[in-house]
């Protein structure tokens, strides 16, 4: 896992959806209430990687952020997976 320079992790339970990145304010911003709530499994770290990829990759557009981030997670060690979440907590 590659850190991403620069932005601050938020969480941030009043977006009426999953993730969001602010490009301008640098920051990322994780809605764990709703992740929680999904009844789809492992949506919380979906939802992590995938706003990091959007800030890894300001221009690729949002199709590709979901196949990338699709392919990603199964690829995850437990080790990664344990950093990702940490920063949401």
């Amino acid at each position: 896992m590659r850190t991403i320079k620069g932005y601050k992790h938020k969480v941030n339970n009043k977006l009426k959806v999953f993730g969001k990145t602010d490009f301008d304010k640098r920051t990322i911003s994780i809605n764990k209430k709703k992740a929680k709530k999904s009844p789809a499994r492992g949506e919380l770290l979906d939802s992590i990687v995938h706003e990091h990829t959007h800030a890894r990759h300001p221009r690729m557009a949002e199709k590709t952020v979901r196949k990338v981030t699709a392919t990603m997670l199964p690829t995850l060690s437990r080790k990664q997976k344990k950093k990702y979440y940490a920063k949401y907590q």
